[in-house]
């Protein structure tokens, strides 16, 4: 019999809830909560559903709709809602009622339902148990750093997954730290859907090397309104700086306007920033160039324009740049070297006419500085004596890779196969000299003396004429002198 009265109960525990009265037939036929699975402090809103069947003979009147704990005597109503009206036979209604509850675990609570018989007065009580669990959850931190330096700025990011199962509001990241400067420390999101990421960035820098701690913090609003924070602490190895920026230079061009390859190679471990390259020097003029950044343990190239007032420029080159917070600077010297004035004597041309030569040229400059001061003359010897108007000529300053022209007279006795010349200029302040010979056509020359009938040549040409003629004769006469002897011996 026992048996009989415990399946009886087991069997009427699995039905819906239902009136007592025989005159009105309700039940509650289901309840929603939303979160399912909330956090502690987070809104849940229980909804049941109650209806007043189908097959039911009076109305109801709903006078409480009450979320509970599922026992004990006296227990706290945790949320309720009053006067809800009447139900007639098969209408139904949907009562939320919503709560927060602080602390995690599991709950279980039961929907209370009081009523009453419209028509009798008499009393209705439906209850619906409901199982809860709520749990420590928040959306999912992942905090990323870059190698930090002490006195260095390096990046980081903040990111943040929703793993809830429903979407939250307002949400801040907020990154903070122990010894250690950020900046960009702020993002806000208006929202992050279920399953949804977001990434804030941000940049710090260690103010001193060894473990630094970093703080990520994420504030945000739940459906229902409730404001959640979590927090989340990263530590960070930070190494000391190590600087090494060294300069290394190359020229290109021989001339006064040369080129000036600087490497700027960081051997540290801290990037070099607003990095100022430029030159000095006495004897030439630097340009300046500016590079934004050179990372650590890699090498940037620049090129600075120079023009040398002097063959020979010692040239300081220095690169200022930031490093960190602080302001630092490097240095190396370099020389540059301009191929020297040179001047040769090119063109030459010798005219001869009454014994007077002009002499015709120019004087080039092989090197690539300037010449100054150039003077071209003709030099005394044996035979040749400088003659006016032309004795020396002026040029003054001719620029490398350039020429300038001269004219100059003399005067010769004798035969003379070439004309002595002499050209001085000053190089970087000291004079130098040089000789030349300028060739003479003596074929020409020979020429022009037997035309005008002067001159030792023409008298040993007249000797030698006159030989000829009177070997010719006593040639003859001797000849003549040998027939008359062979004719005499015919007579005899």
């Amino acid at each position: 019999m026992r048996r009989l009265v415990v399946a009886a109960l087991i069997v009427l525990a699995a039905l819906p809830a239902m009136a007592a009265g025989a005159q009105v037939n309700a039940s509650i036929t289901g309840v929603t909560v939303s979160p399912q699975s909330p956090a502690p402090n987070e809104s849940v809103t229980f909804t049941p559903t109650v209806r007043n069947l189908q097959g039911s003979g009076d109305a109801m009147v709903i006078e409480r709709v009450e979320l509970r704990p599922s026992k004990g005597q006296g227990l706290p109503v945790y949320t309720r809602a009053q006067n809800l009206g009447t139900l007639s036979p098969g209408a139904e209604i949907t009562v939320p009622l919503t709560h927060a509850f602080e602390e995690p675990g599991t709950r279980d609570l039961r929907i209370h339902v009081d009523a009453r018989n419209a028509n009798t007065g008499e009393s209705i009580q439906l209850r619906y148990p409901v199982s809860l669990s709520v749990q420590e959850r928040h959306p999912q931190i992942d905090v990323q750093t870059n190698d930090s330096v002490a006195g260095v700025a390096s990046n980081g990011s903040v990111r943040v997954a929703n793993g809830l199962d429903t979407s939250v509001s307002n949400v801040e990241v907020s990154v903070s730290g122990d010894g250690v400067t950020v900046f960009d420390d702020r993002s806000v999101f208006a929202s992050l859907e279920q399953g949804g990421t977001a990434t804030a960035d941000f940049r710090f820098r260690p103010q001193r090397a060894g473990n630094n701690e970093l703080t990520s913090t994420v504030t945000y609003t739940l459906p229902g309104g409730t404001e959640r924070t979590v927090t989340q602490n990263q530590t960070i190895e930070t190494d000391p700086a190590r600087r090494g920026v060294v300069l290394e230079t190359s020229r290109s061009g021989s001339g006064t306007e040369q080129t000036l390859t600087v490497d700027i190679v960081n051997q540290g471990n801290t990037p070099a920033d607003e990095v100022v390259v430029s030159g000095v020097s006495e004897n030439a003029t630097v340009s300046q160039t500016i590079v934004d950044s050179v990372p650590a343990r890699s090498t940037k190239q620049v090129r600075l324009n120079t023009t040398l007032s002097e063959p020979r420029a010692d040239v300081v080159v220095t690169a200022e740049y930031e490093s960190g917070t602080v302001q630092r600077s490097v240095n190396t010297s370099t020389t540059l070297r301009a191929t020297p004035a040179a001047i040769e004597l090119t063109g030459l041309d010798v005219t001869r006419e009454d014994g007077v030569f002009q002499i015709t040229g120019s004087t080039s400059n092989v090197g690539t500085t300037t010449a100054r001061s150039v003077i071209v003359r003709v030099v005394p010897s044996e035979n040749v004596e400088p003659a006016a108007p032309n004795r020396d000529f002026f040029v003054g300053e001719v620029p490398g890779s350039d020429f300038s022209s001269f004219d100059l007279t003399a005067r010769a006795t004798g035969n003379v196969s070439s004309i002595p010349l002499e050209v001085s200029y000053l190089v970087d302040g000291e004079r130098t000299r040089e000789t030349f010979s300028a060739p003479v056509d003596t074929g020409l020359t020979g020429q022009q003396e037997q035309q005008t009938g002067g001159g030792p040549g023409a008298g040993l040409f007249a000797v030698l004429g006159l030989g000829v003629v009177v070997a010719l004769v006593v040639a003859g006469l001797l000849v003549r002198r040998y027939r008359r002897g062979d004719d005499d011996d015919l007579d005899i």
